[in-house]
C-alpha cells in the first residue's frame, strides 16, 4: 500500500505499540495509509510474533458510548466474515483460489469474541437485531482501542489505477504506473466477477464493492498476470430474509445520498431500488431480491467505470436514472461482458443475472481467438 510516510508518525494512543526499551507491546507502527469510516490504518511489524509486516485498522473515537459500541462492532463483524468463513480452511466451502480474491483478516482485538463467547453467527444476530437500542443494549466496550489485524495488501486502489487514462498526462520520471491495458481491464473485471461468485456461496452481499475498496494488487508483466485484491468487509451482510429491510444501525448503511445532485452521484455503485430507499422515496431497504442484485449492479457499474471512466459513467448513470437501460450506449464486448448481459445487471433487480453467468459469459468470450480489430472495437453504440 502506498502511504504519505511522515517524518515521524505519532503513535501516542496506538494499540500495542512495542516499546523496544521495556520489550511490552507487540506492533511497531510505521506509516497511515489510509481513514475509513470505521478507523485509521496503519502498517505496522510484528514485533514479538511471526506475521511480519502488517496492515491495523484502529477503531476511530471509541470512548464515544454509542457511536463506539456500534462501530466496534461492525469491526468485530468485518473481521468474522473473513476469520469464520471466506478464509476458513474447515469451512466445506472454503475455495483457496478465489479466497485470495479477498483482504485476509489475521487477529480480531475488538474484545467481543472474548465478552461474548459461542458462535458467531448467534453473536452476530443479537447485535443485527431489528430495533435493538445500541446505546441500552450494545455491549460495553471491552478493550480502550479496538483494532483488527490484516494482510498488508500492494499496489495501490483499483479507482487510482482506473483514473489514470482519464487525467491529463504530464511529463513523468517514468517511474509513474501506465494506464491500465484492456488485458488488465479484462483480467481485473473477471477477478472481480468472481469475488462475486465466491461471496454468494456463503450467502453474503459485500454492499460497497467499488474501485475505492479494491486493490491492483499487482500489475501485469510478461507471464505474470495482474492480480486483484478486494477490501473493506465493513457493511457486509447476509442475505437473510429479516435483513432486508432492518433499520438496526449496524446493518442499514445508506440512510442519505447526499445534499447536492453533485454528491449523490457519488453513490453510482447503489442500485436503483436502494438509491430510492436512501433518498427516502420509498422505505428502508438494504437490497432486493434476489440477493445478488445488490453486487450485480455494482459490478456493472465497475465495468463502465473501467471502460469511459468514472466522471463519464457517473453521468451516464444520472441519465439512466430517468430514461432507464435505453440510455445506455457503452459496449462492453471488450471486456468479454456481453452488452445485453450488461443492460440486465443495471436493469430492475428481478432481471439481474447471479455472478455465476456473468463469470461463465466472460470466460466463453475471453476464451474465442482475439484479433487486432477486436480490441480496437469501439466501446459506444451508435
Amino acid at each position: 500500500l502506498s502511504a504519505r510516510v511522515p517524518e515521524k508518525l505519532d503513535t501516542e494512543g496506538l494499540p500495542d505499540c512495542y516499546d523496544q526499551s521495556t520489550g511490552s507491546g507487540r506492533w511497531r507502527y510505521q506509516a497511515r495509509l489510509g481513514e475509513g469510516g470505521l478507523g485509521c490504518v496503519y502498517r505496522a511489524v510484528d514485533c514479538t510474533g511471526n506475521l511480519g509486516e502488517v496492515a491495523i485498522k484502529v477503531l476511530k473515537h471509541p470512548e464515544r458510548a454509542f457511536w463506539g459500541k456500534q462501530h466496534c462492532f461492525s469491526m468485530h463483524r468485518e473481521s468474522q466474515w473473513s476469520l469464520q468463513k471466506l478464509h476458513n480452511r474447515a469451512d466445506g466451502r472454503y475455495c483457496e483460489a478465489t479466497a485470495k480474491l479477498f483482504a485476509r483478516y489475521l487477529e480480531d482485538h475488538t474484545g467481543l469474541a472474548e465478552q461474548f463467547p459461542g458462535d458467531f453467527d448467534a453473536r452476530r444476530r443479537r447485535f443485527e437485531a431489528p430495533g435493538l437500542d445500541w446505546e441500552k443494549d450494545g455491549p460495553t466496550l471491552a478493550v480502550a482501542q479496538p483494532y483488527v489485524v490484516m494482510e498488508l495488501v500492494g499496489g495501490e486502489a483499483l479507482h487510482v489505477a482506473i483514473d489514470r487514462q482519464w487525467r491529463p498526462q504530464h511529463k513523468t520520471s517514468g517511474k509513474d504506473p501506465l494506464p491500465m491495458s484492456l488485458q488488465e481491464k479484462r483480467e481485473v473485471f473477471l477477478q472481480a466477477a468472481k469475488a462475486l461468485e465466491y461471496l454468494a456461496v456463503f450467502g453474503l452481499i459485500h454492499r460497497d464493492f467499488r474501485g475505492c475498496n479494491m486493490h491492483l494488487e499487482e500489475r501485469q508483466s510478461g507471464t505474470t498476470r495482474c492480480r486483484l485484491k478486494v477490501l473493506d468487509l465493513g457493511v457486509m451482510i447476509t442475505d437473510e430474509d429479516w435483513q432486508q429491510s432492518n433499520t438496526n444501525d449496524a446493518v442499514q448503511a445508506f440512510r442519505k445520498r447526499g445534499e447536492t445532485e453533485e454528491k449523490r452521484r457519488r453513490y453510482d455503485w447503489l442500485p436503483w431500488e436502494v438509491r430510492l430507499a436512501a433518498d427516502g422515496e420509498s422505505g428502508p431497504l438494504n437490497f432486493e431480491k434476489p440477493i445478488h442484485s445488490f453486487d450485480i449492479f455494482s459490478l456493472g457499474v465497475l465495468a463502465l467505470h473501467l471502460l469511459i471512466g468514472r466522471t463519464e459513467a457517473r453521468a451516464l448513470l444520472s441519465r439512466m436514472e430517468t430514461a432507464g437501460v435505453a440510455a445506455l450506449n457503452v459496449d462492453t464486448s471488450c471486456l468479454g461482458l456481453d452488452p445485453a448481459l450488461h443492460k440486465l445487471m443495471l436493469g430492475p433487480a428481478a432481471q439481474r443475472p447471479p455472478p455465476h453467468d456473468v463469470v461463465k459469459c466472460i470466460e466463453v468470450n475471453l476464451a474465442k481467438p482475439q484479433n487486432d480489430a477486436s480490441l480496437a472495437r469501439p466501446i459506444r453504440f451508435g
